[in-house]
Order: structure tokens, then C-alpha cells, then sequence
């Protein structure tokens, strides 16, 4: 029996579809020909090309992944789980309560791991001792860096037990933990090579003694927001080898802890930052290369010039004055007289003029960074100063400062190595002339403006932070600390679960328009699956629906 003429046409348009030959008597040779094509195009078994690669050599390309690639290349084959796990050196775990049950499976998959990070959301209970203690049992010594966050359940005994295994530790951070200080001198007396400690928000330190124990290779040291912080004072005044000194709006007076610093340490780069801090405090400190002072208002002219003084090497000056006007033109006429090696200035609400500004450029030729904002008398003329004088000058950036047009325009003659200009919230200076600076250094020069009106970035170039520090925020590099995250969810980017990134970008889109939020504004109670919801933060959007 013959097909229907509908049946055939569709066969016909199917064949056509396919780029096949239809079923006709006089298309068979053909037809023949295209399924054996077919034939052999079949999938089969795929060759493993890196079966002759010898495993050292795979580890090395692992290296070169991000965390998700090295996810997904463990999972390919069981030799590539295997090198996966034994070549990866960092692993960053969600440390809350139910990690002790794939506590021992996780850990014995990555016995190599040498930089350790145990992060615990803030709202949740964290691991405890006997977790600590199989850390220490399975990567106690061959871990280099541990950072634990928000372990609130340990305490100082699991501390000292993973301190006591990891005697090869070279850097430790600790964040909104509560034990006491007596954790913190466990890992002193234990891990004797000890270069760099971070001790953030510890709770346990109200009622705790001093630590007796000083690091004897500890270089870098920051302490933030500590109460009875003064009981690490041992580690800042006798570890013979500290270079760097953070301390960061912690209770109490510090004058007697920066008193009693020797004159022979080797303190380099000091950090005050909202701080119990005068002048005699400071004015006891010499030989220093770096110093920020931040909102530290008791600090006056008086301080900062004999700091200079005993700081001839000083290259890095950060002040913020915070509008006490404790600072001005004499404590920075004697950093220029003091100071011939200066390379970089921020000043943040210090009000100098050209009278130092004129010292500065002619005792510190070497100055290549200069960043000033919210100074009510950087004007037209002081920026007139710095294109005439400051001939090393490379990058420049203004905010909130009273200059115009006029005086920028003289930066098109002056600053000869001049490469990044930025000005933020200064009104009196115009797109146009923006336009003009650019066009007088024929593009070689980038200039980012940001009018009252809008911005407008003229050529793409490394931004200013709001502090006015020069950072490269273009660079590609990976920072150092950058972990895997293993075991659970990025947990750097916060207790929000986004980056400060992307908060900081969404925020600047927010800030254009506030009557957007009566578009994206959603009800208080709504349905989901029939079930009754509501929205933890209606406005602009909901970060989590939670149903009951």
C-alpha cells in the first residue's frame, strides 16, 4: 500500500531539515554515502591527551585556575580529583556548628593546605574546640596562614592546641572571636616564627592580663577596635623586629604604649587611627618612613614637628584632621623642613595654604602624590603653587577643595611629569576644562572630573579612593590573601553575602534618584507557593524572603 500524499510531503520536509538526501529510488547511492558519513561521525571514546602528563606538571596548570575552574576540573576524571586535592595550598571553610560532621572527609581531601580560613556567619553558632583540634591533628604543621572569623564557641584551650601543632605559622588573623588573651599568647609562646597578627574585635579581652610574651620575629601588628587593648603592649614595645604598627579606634590611652616604644626599634610605618593619642605620644616616636593619622584630634603642630624631626626618612604623610584644625601650616612647614624624602601626601581636612605648600615643593623634590580634600583654603593660588614648583609631581587628586577654572588651567604649563589628575566635588572647575588640560599633554595626561552635574572620566585611569589614597584599582593582579572558598559559600564578602563592590557601585547608582523608591517599593506580606511571606528589606530590593 502506497503513503498518502500528506505523510510523504512531511518525510520530505524532515530529509530536508536534516540536509538529507530524500528516500527516492534515485537518490539511494547518495543516501548510502551520507549514512556512512554519519557512521563514523558517531560519538566515541574520547582520548585523555593528559594521560602523559606527569602529575607535578598538572598541578602547576591547576595553579594557574581560579577556585571554580578547580571545582570543575576535579570533577573530570579521578586522577584529576586526585592532583586537584593534593596540589591545592589554600581552602577557606564555612566554619558554623554542622562542619564538624564533613569536618574529617574535607580535610583529609586537601592534606596540603597551607593557608587555612574558618569564617562563621555572624547570626550562627560556630564551630568549637574539638573541631580546632582536628584541624590541628590534620594540617597542624604544614599550615603558613590561618585566619578565623566570628568563632565564638572556641576558646582559649582550643586555641592553644591548635597553636601548639602549627609551630610553623607564619601569619595568623583573628576577628570577632571570644576567647581571651590569653589564646593570643599561646600562639606567641608556641608558633615562634610568627611575622605578621591581626587582632580584630576580640571579645574576651575585659578582664584579661597583660600578655607577658613578645614575638621575636613578629613584624606587622594591627590591633582594631579592642577594649583593654593596652595587654598587648609587650608585643608592641619589646618584639625587637616590628615594623608595622596598626592601631585602630581602640579604647583607652595609648600615649604610655608609644612612650615606652625604644628609640633603637625598628619601627617603620605606624597607623592611629580614632585613637586616645597626644602629642607626647607621638612626639616619642623617631625613625618612622610611614604614618597615617586619622581623626586623631589631640594631635596638634606641635606633635607632628617633632615627630619630623626625628623622622628624617618620613616618604609617606597621611593626615586626616577631621576638622579640628589642629594641624595646618606650621606642622607641615617643619615636615618639609625635616622631611626631604617625602614622595606622598594625603591631607584630609587639613587647611594649609601656599605658605607651606611653597616649603614643600622646594624642600621635598622627590614628592610625586599629592591628594588634598575638604581644605577650605587650597584655592586658585596654592594649585597655581603646585604646577609651578612641584616639578616631580605625578598624580593629583582635589576633592571638595575651593579651585576654578583659573587655577587648573595653570596645570597645563607646570608638572611636567604630571600623569593622573582627578578632581571630585569642587565646583568651580568645568568640563571644558577638563577638556583643555587633556588636549595641552596631547591625551598622555588623564584627567577624571566630577562635576555637580555628572561625571565625566575623560580617559580610563587608576582611581582615588575617598580619602584621597592613590590605589590602583585597575590592576589585574589578584590580591595575595585571595582564598578558595571550599565547604560552603563565599563568605568574603560579608554578612550580606555581597561584595563591598558591588555595594559601593549600587549605592552611587541609588544616590541619583530617591524617588525611585516608591516604584520598587513591595507590599509587607505576599504569597509564595500559598504559603505567607514578607521581605526582611523592601526598599530597593528584597534581600531575603523568608516563609513560614
Amino acid at each position: 500500500m502506497g503513503q498518502c500524499p500528506s505523510t510523504s510531503r512531511r518525510h520530505q520536509q524532515r530529509c530536508r531539515r536534516r540536509k538529507l538526501p530524500t528516500s527516492s529510488p534515485s537518490h539511494a547511492p547518495e543516501a548510502a554515502a551520507v549514512n556512512a558519513l554519519v557512521a563514523d561521525d558517531s560519538p566515541a571514546v574520547a582520548e585523555d591527551y593528559t594521560a602523559d602528563l606527569p602529575e607535578e606538571l598538572l598541578a602547576v596548570v591547576f595553579g594557574l585556575l581560579g577556585s571554580g575552574d578547580r571545582k570543575r576540573c576535579s570533577l573530570v576524571c579521578r586522577r584529576w580529583f586526585a592532583v586537584e586535592a593534593a596540589s591545592r595550598l589554600r581552602l577557606a571553610l564555612d566554619a558554623r556548628a554542622p562542619f564538624l560532621a564533613a569536618a574529617p572527609g574535607i580535610l583529609a581531601r586537601f592534606p596540603a593546605v597551607s593557608k587555612l580560613a574558618l569564617k562563621c556567619d555572624r547570626r550562627s553558632e560556630s564551630i568549637g574546640d574539638s573541631t580546632l583540634s582536628l584541624v590541628a591533628d590534620r594540617l597542624g604543621p604544614g599550615l603558613r596562614r590561618l585566619k578565623l572569623r566570628s568563632l565564638r564557641v572556641v576558646t582559649d584551650n582550643g586555641v592553644a592546641a591548635l597553636a601548639a601543632a602549627a609551630i610553623n605559622l607564619r601569619k595568623l588573623s583573628v576577628g570577632s572571636c571570644a576567647f581571651s588573651a590569653k589564646g593570643i599568647e599561646a600562639v606567641i609562646r608556641s608558633c615562634l616564627h610568627l611575622e605578621e597578627l591581626s587582632i580584630k574585635r576580640l571579645r574576651g579581652l575585659a578582664d584579661s592580663e597583660p600578655v607577658a610574651f613578645s614575638g621575636l620575629r613578629l613584624q606587622s601588628l594591627c590591633l582594631k577596635e579592642l577594649y583593654n587593648g593596652q595587654c598587648f603592649s609587650s608585643l608592641i614595645t619589646q618584639s625587637p623586629n616590628l615594623k608595622t604598627l596598626k592601631i585602630i579606634r581602640c579604647y583607652g590611652d595609648w600615649d604610655p604604649v608609644l612612650q615606652a616604644i625604644p628609640k633603637e626599634a625598628l619601627l617603620v610605618e605606624l597607623h592611629l587611627e580614632k585613637l586616645q593619642v597626644s602629642d607626647r605620644g607621638v612626639a616619642a616616636l623617631s625613625g618612622l618612613e610611614v604614618l597615617y593619622l586619622a581623626k586623631v584630634p589631640e594631635v596638634t603642630d606641635c606633635g607632628l614637628a617633632a615627630l619630623a624631626t626625628k623622622s628624617p626618612c618620613l616618604r609617606k604623610l597621611h593626615v586626616d584632621g577631621w576638622k579640628a584644625n589642629r594641624i595646618g601650616d606650621r606642622g607641615l612647614a617643619a615636615v618639609a623642613q625635616k622631611c626631604a624624602s617625602l614622595q606622598e601626601l594625603v591631607l584630609i581636612g587639613v587647611n594649609l595654604t601656599s605658605v607651606s605648600l611653597e616649603l614643600i615643593a622646594a624642600n621635598c623634590p622627590a614628592l610625586e602624590r599629592l591628594a588634598l580634600c575638604g581644605s577650605d583654603t587650597f584655592g586658585d593660588v596654592e594649585i597655581s603653587c603646585v604646577a609651578t614648583k612641584c616639578a616631580a609631581l605625578r598624580k593629583l587628586c582635589i576633592k571638595a577643595c575651593p579651585v576654578s577654572d583659573a587655577g587648573m588651567d595653570k596645570l597645563a604649563q607646570g608638572c611636567p611629569r604630571l600623569v593622573k589628575v582627578k578632581v571630585k566635588k569642587c565646583q568651580g572647575v568645568t568640563l571644558e576644562c577638563a577638556e583643555r588640560l587633556r588636549a595641552s599633554r596631547n591625551g598622555s595626561l588623564a584627567v577624571n572630573v566630577d562635576t555637580p552635574g555628572g561625571a565625566s572620566e575623560l580617559q580610563d585611569a587608576r582611581s582615588v579612593d575617598e580619602s584621597g589614597v592613590l590605589e590602583n584599582a585597575g590592576s589585574d593582579t589578584l590580591p595575595d590573601d585571595l582564598d578558595d572558598r571550599i565547604g560552603g559559600p563565599d563568605l568574603s564578602c560579608g554578612s550580606s553575602g555581597r561584595p563591598s563592590r558591588w555595594k559601593a557601585r549600587m549605592g552611587a547608582l541609588m544616590s541619583r534618584s530617591l524617588s525611585v523608591s516608591t516604584f520598587l517599593r513591595r507590599p509587607g506580606n505576599v504569597q509564595w507557593n500559598g504559603a505567607p511571606c514578607r521581605f526582611s528589606k523592601v526598599w530597593p530590593f528584597p534581600r531575603q524572603l523568608t516563609c513560614s
